[in-house]
Order: structure tokens, then C-alpha cells, then sequence
């Protein structure tokens, strides 16, 4: 077993020692952003962030105070609704006393008519 072990340790310093080959100085991306940048990339975001987020509050608002309105306004449309059919109802029974008052004049008229129908005879 130590036989195993020490040439799993032996493999490994060769792995690593051939990798330090390969990457003698760490690297270095030098596209990768400075730490000022990331940090005023990072507070440029935050204040995105907080921007969206009243934004997003106001549109809420927004919204509902435009939903209390189209509420209103049902309340008036169903309002007007039922006044509208009283004045209607009311109509119908004017029209018909109308009638009624027509008809009854029409026929005294006719009456009197006949009265003096029957008085020239």
C-alpha cells in the first residue's frame, strides 16, 4: 500500500511540476475589469436597480389608482343604468296617460259632435 501511495505522490509532483511549467507567473486576464471598475460597474447596477424598482412602485400606484377609476366608473355606468330605466319606466307611463288623455278628448269631441248632429237632424 505505501508502494501505491508513494507512487500516487511521485505521479503528482511530476503532474505538478509540469503544470508549473506551463504557468510560471499567474495569469493575468488583462480584459478582466480593474476592482475601481467592477465597483463602480457594481453601484452603476444598484442604482439601475433601485430606478427600476420606483419605477415599478409608481407603475403600481399607477395601476391602481386606474383601477379605482374604471371602478368609479362602473359604479357611475350601473347608476345611470337604473336612472335610465326609472325615466324610461316614467316615460311609458306618461305616454300611455297621454293616450288615454287623447282618447278621451277624442271621444267628448265626438260626442259633441254627435250632439249637434243630432240637434240640426
Amino acid at each position: 500500500m505505501s508502494g501505491l501511495l508513494l507512487e500516487r505522490l511521485q505521479e503528482r509532483d511530476s503532474i505538478e511540476k509540469n503544470f508549473s511549467e506551463l504557468f510560471s507567473e499567474p495569469f493575468v486576464d488583462q480584459k478582466a475589469p480593474s476592482r475601481k471598475a467592477s465597483e463602480d460597474q457594481l453601484a452603476a447596477l444598484k442604482s439601475e436597480l433601485e430606478s427600476k424598482d420606483r419605477e415599478i412602485s409608481d407603475l403600481k400606484a399607477t395601476l391602481k389608482l386606474k383601477s379605482k377609476d374604471t371602478e368609479h366608473l362602473n359604479d357611475e355606468i350601473i347608476t345611470l343604468n337604473i336612472e335610465n330605466n326609472l325615466l324610461e319606466e316614467r316615460l311609458n307611463k306618461t305616454k300611455a296617460e297621454y293616450d288615454e288623455i287623447v282618447q278621451r278628448w277624442l271621444k267628448k269631441v265626438q260626442q259633441e259632435a254627435n250632439v249637434m248632429n243630432d240637434t240640426l237632424k
